[in-house]
């Protein structure tokens, strides 16, 4: 693309508005969200210190969230401004397209939003963590629990095997009432019941309990002593590692408990439905975009009230239709790729027809 003297005013008028949005929604979210647990922070005397690291890892969130709502505007009230003004009609008489005169637009909103997506998979999902973290232990005062010490254990091994165990202390690497599972697909094929489990010479050592062998319609016991499995793969450090909720899972992580539900035989919708919702929002920007400046560059000129209504209500609808998506994404209804993209899809049709219909 050859960048024209249209183009520099364009992006200038887009760039200030778009930067302004995200600002002004900011700011409106941590007031609204600090008014909802002002009276939490009163309750637990929180610090200063806490409340703000809480809205600072709040932020790439907060973010996530408002940018393609902001890029909505910043298309709506830049190219409402040019046509309000008879920029735009200015343009196509002397032979330039509506798709050219807003192509800087477009490309830094695909731009953006490809941005996002990543953004969104690898610092969003840390700094939730950590978000939670200061909620939990530095504001409420919560007792951090011992990572060498795990009640009612539960985790989702490699090859199909699920361990479940009343309690794992990493101190003398022992498993306590301990129940391993062994799925192949749905079916479960193996069971190991034990008083206990000590990792010895690179091993799981299970004692005084009984090994179960599912086949067909029968079923093989054997009450043993001491058992060793081979096949299990996870060491002790595996069950140390700090349990993460699925929601704030990267993509690798998920992707990884996905493979692992599926093995158990476990139902993997929900989660490969999230897996994908994590960068269908964040490219919602560009496809706002198109309608964003179908709208503006109307026959009708829109005021900027106006502008900022039809913002909101785009955004309101896009987020109901994307919950119906995740919903029946859920329930299996649908494939979870198309669940997650089923926002995307209605409204990327929408936006090329009225960009289309405003372009003749």
């Amino acid at each position: 693309m050859i960048t024209r003297i249209h183009d520099k005013y364009l992006l200038k008028q887009f760039l200030k508005v778009f930067a302004l949005s995200v600002i002004a929604f900011v700011v409106i979210y941590v007031t609204v969200d600090t008014f909802e647990e002002i009276d939490n922070f009163i309750d637990h005397n929180a610090k200063i210190r806490h409340i703000v690291l809480y809205y600072v890892y709040s932020l790439p969130f907060i973010l996530t969230y408002i940018i393609p709502v902001s890029l909505l505007l910043g298309t709506v009230f830049s190219m409402g401004i040019l046509a309000r003004r008879n920029e735009i009609t200015a343009f196509i008489s002397s032979g330039v397209s509506l798709v050219r005169v807003a192509q800087p637009i477009l490309l830094l909103a695909m731009m953006v939003s490809m941005a996002s997506a990543v953004f969104n998979d690898v610092v969003v999902t840390r700094a939730n963590r950590r978000q939670k973290d200061i909620k939990r232990y530095d504001i409420e005062g919560r007792t951090r629990s011992d990572p060498r010490l795990k009640e009612n254990f539960h985790y989702l091994g490699e090859n199909g095997f699920v361990y479940l165990a009343s309690r794992y202390n990493h101190e003398n690497r022992t498993l306590y009432e301990v129940v391993v599972q062994q799925f192949d697909e749905n079916t479960l094929v193996r069971r190991v019941d034990a008083k206990r489990a000590v990792w010895k010479h690179g091993a799981w050592l299970f004692s005084s309990g009984f090994d179960r062998v599912f086949q067909s319609k029968s079923e093989q016991v054997q009450a043993f002593r001491e058992l060793k499995i081979p096949e299990l793969q996870e060491d002790p450090e595996s069950f140390a590692k700090r349990e993460v909720d699925q929601e704030n899972m990267n993509a690798r992580e998920l992707t990884s408990y996905i493979d692992k539900v599926r093995k158990s035989g476990g139902s993997t919708e929900r989660y490969t439905t999230d897996l994908y919702f994590k960068f269908s929002y964040p490219l919602a920007g560009s496809i706002f975009v198109l309608i964003g400046i179908a709208f503006a560059s109307g026959k009708r000129k829109q005021s900027m009230a106006t502008g900022f209504g039809v913002t909101l209500l785009i955004s309101f609808i896009y987020y109901g239709v994307l919950r119906v998506g995740q919903t029946l994404g859920y329930n299996g209804v649908v494939p979870p790729f198309l669940a997650a993209q089923l926002g995307n899809l209605i409204f990327l049709t929408v936006g090329v027809g009225l960009l289309s219909r405003a372009n003749q």
